[in-house]
């Protein structure tokens, strides 16, 4: 198989939720960010701002884990790239690695390969 393993569902899932977990947070104040100067820059929202900020913070946590959950498969994107290479029997490593190997295949066989 090679250098990685196939994962199983069951492992995909739970490092799915752990990179959401880990974003949560961060989803969560970008989220309510954005509702709380919504809220405080327009005029008449900010007139209502003692009902509208505690329903921007519940509003803000309750959404913030759909996103985070939709985000999470994103960053991880380059590792299946990588692993989707090594499947392949591509060269894995950087764009300057792949350039030197593909240099070296089409100037063929050294002389300490002959030997």
């Amino acid at each position: 198989m090679g250098r990685f393993t196939l994962m199983d569902p069951a492992s995909e899932l739970s490092t799915r939720s752990r990179i959401g977990l880990v974003i949560y947070g961060m989803t969560n104040a970008v989220l309510f960010g954005i509702g709380i100067v919504l809220v405080l820059s327009i005029e008449a929202l900010s007139q209502h701002a003692w009902v509208l900020i505690p329903l921007v913070v519940a509003v803000s946590l309750i959404l913030a884990w759909p996103v985070a959950w939709w985000v999470a498969p994103r960053l991880r994107k380059p590792l299946w790239r990588r692993r989707e290479l090594a499947v392949e029997r591509e060269p894995v490593g950087t764009p300057e690695e792949r350039r030197e190997l593909a240099a070296k295949a089409a100037a063929g066989p050294s002389r300490s390969e002959h030997r």
